[in-house]
């Protein structure tokens, strides 16, 4: 329609300056009417238009049809109003349903109870649903926490069963100590039948005692006993190195294991303390990292050192003690900022800066930790299982003995860590459960075992697939195929990737002698072993079930197990913030339950 009111008809005419109208199709003058400017009008242009092609005519009547609105003008009866105001029973299923989705929200995205008692979120819920009947803070606290917390316990319970985990299933452990409370967290690790491996947070329980052994020891059981998981099932139980948490172990007589990842750091630690130029170049570059992180004209005069230098605008790293890699990524940092940094000390003081040699060690060093990392991420990775720590052990020994940077310090450095990984992995290596997950990881296999290693595991194996029945429960596919694990990036091939490929050769058939070993277990070795990037093992096995009944069972055992305690660890960081400051006064179930929920409910896709 034209704009203004003005009539579509005069899109085809041209008013002249004297008041003529012409017709833009034919040129022909149409009059308006006669006399004064009211009485003139679009009739007989109308109508002049109609003796021209019938499409025209129709297209411009068309298009000067009012437009109805879309909406209805229907006024809403007295019922539809009510409908849209009243507000909902206490026990009407949406009302139910709302209060289920607010508490998974609190639950999951670690809010604070007091949030539905906010005015801010009042005034969106009464926007979003005004029909809603919000609850208070203690509703949520009280009542619907526990009743999901029932809900999910139940459906957990059945995961955990036989027919669906299994005969075995491994656990973690940790412990943590806040200004208000000290927790103990369990989690549990199996192999499903469908062979997808399961990651579950069972518990974080309120230490009311000191932590000795025998307290820690007794917690463990009673934490069993509130899942109704027989100690027969526990497959194996990785912990932290502490006195008391191995004597524990110990006392419960529970086949443990000391955390991988947090052996390494040990490993790395003595190296890194074992030389003093190197550690007066840690405390330096800490002592740098502490002044741009406390000042913020500091950071703002670096940045423009950076603008101008044309160096990347990268905030500094401060290194922290408990994860070593932080040194790591400190050194790297450091070094990319080397410039501006230099610049900045130049210009304002404040630090010592490195000189030439110490620049160069510090490079050097971050050239030996870097592939140091790469195996602490490979123990730290959800799916990974303890089948990978003998030949990740075996790529560090082959990386620490090689020939690296002739600078002072540094070899005597790598020489410390190799010393140290020998003497710390030593129970590790020769664990049974290691050892033969290692064995049974097609990814794997023997290759990082040692002849001797390998007379110790025909027995093991032999033992264990005479007591260990067929796994029927397992679901396997009709047809095989090549499992693949898809890369989550386009990797280049790594100085560990090269090294794997050294320790990873399939053995001689000298190594796996026959005698005494079942015609199952040399097809097995007989297989070509998978990629160890976009293999999947539990694939694998799954589509390889029915070939090697008694050896899938096994494998479902020794593969669920993690090489480290991590997952645990992670738990107490999110107790960490669900004891922040707005929720201090928390009692420590409500806690337990907060971060139960956390973990739990995204996994099982909130369905209970």
């Amino acid at each position: 329609m034209a704009s203004g009111g003005r009539s579509q008809v005069w899109e085809h005419f041209t008013k002249g300056p004297s008041g003529t109208v012409t017709c833009n199709i034919c040129t022909a003058s149409v009059s308006q009417g006669s006399g004064s400017l009211k009485f003139k009008n679009t009739s007989n242009l109308w109508a002049h238009l109609k003796s021209k092609p019938k499409e025209i005519y129709e297209k411009t009547q068309k298009e000067a049809q009012p437009q109805v609105p879309t909406t209805s003008l229907t006024q809403p009866t007295l019922k539809q109003v009510l409908e849209k105001t009243t507000k909902w029973t206490l026990n009407d299923p949406r009302t139910e349903e709302m209060d289920k989705l607010l508490m998974e929200m609190i639950a999951t995205d670690i809010l604070p109870f007091a949030i539905v008692e906010g005015a801010g979120f009042k005034r969106v819920m009464a926007k979003a649903e005004p029909r809603y009947p919000l609850k208070t803070e203690k509703f949520f606290r009280t009542k619907k926490m526990d009743e999901i917390y029932t809900g999910v316990v139940n459906k957990i319970k059945k995961l955990l069963s036989v027919e669906n985990a299994g005969n075995s299933i491994s656990f973690t452990t940790d412990c943590w100590s806040g200004s208000n409370e000290a927790l103990m967290s369990l989690t549990a690790h199996f192999i499903d039948k469908k062979w997808k491996k399961v990651q579950l947070v069972l518990t974080v329980k309120s230490l009311s005692q000191s932590h000795t052994g025998q307290y820690i020891g007794e917690t463990f059981l009673s934490m069993l006993e509130e899942w109704e998981i027989d100690e027969e099932r526990v497959m194996l139980v990785l912990r932290d190195s502490g006195a008391n948490m191995v004597k524990g172990m110990r006392l419960v007589e529970m086949p443990d294991l000391s955390c991988s990842a947090h052996i390494l750091h040990l490993v790395i630690n003595d190296g890194l303390s074992s030389q003093r130029v190197v550690v007066d170049i840690l405390a330096k570059l800490k002592k740098i990292a502490t002044h741009f992180n406390h000042s913020v004209t500091a950071q703002q005069r670096l940045s423009k050192i950076q603008e101008e230098l044309g160096v990347p605008q990268h905030s500094i790293i401060q290194a922290v003690q408990t994860r070593w890699n932080s040194t790591l990524h400190m050194l790297v940092r450091m070094i990319e900022q080397k410039r501006a940094i230099t610049a900045y000390a130049s210009d304002h003081g404040h630090f010592s800066c490195l000189s030439a040699e110490e620049w160069s060690i510090a490079s050097n060093l971050a050239e030996t930790l870097g592939p140091l990392e790469e195996v602490t991420l490979e123990f730290s990775r959800e799916d990974s299982s303890t089948s990978c720590i003998l030949p990740c052990l075996a790529v560090l020994q082959c990386l620490l003995e090689s020939e690296g940077p002739t600078t002072r310090g540094i070899q005597t450095t790598r020489k410390f860590m190799l010393d140290s990984l020998q003497k710390r992995f030593a129970k590790v290596k020769d664990a049974k459960e290691v050892v033969l997950a290692c064995v049974l990881d097609p990814r794997y296999k023997q290759g990082p075992l040692v002849p001797e290693i390998l007379v110790k595991v025909k027995t093991w194996l032999k033992e264990a697939m005479e007591t260990s029945p067929p796994d029927s429960a397992t679901e396997t596919p009709s047809e095989e195929t090549d499992p693949k694990r898809p890369r989550t990036e386009d990797q280049v091939p790594s100085l560990l990737d090269s090294l794997y490929d050294t320790v990873l050769l399939p053995s001689t058939s000298e190594a796996v002698e026959p005698e005494g070993i079942i015609e199952e277990l040399e097809r097995y070795f007989r297989e070509p072993v998978i990629d160890r990037k976009s293999g999947n093992p539990y694939d694998w096995w799954k589509h390889n079930t029915n070939r090697f009944t008694r050896l899938s069972a096994l494998a479902r055992q020794y593969l669920s197990c993690p090489p480290s305690s991590v997952m645990s660890e992670r738990v107490f960081s999110t107790i960490g913030n669900i004891y922040e400051d707005r929720q201090s006064s928390l009692k420590g179930e409500n806690a337990e339950k907060l971060c139960f929920l956390y973990y739990n409910l995204p996994l099982l896709d909130w369905s209970y």
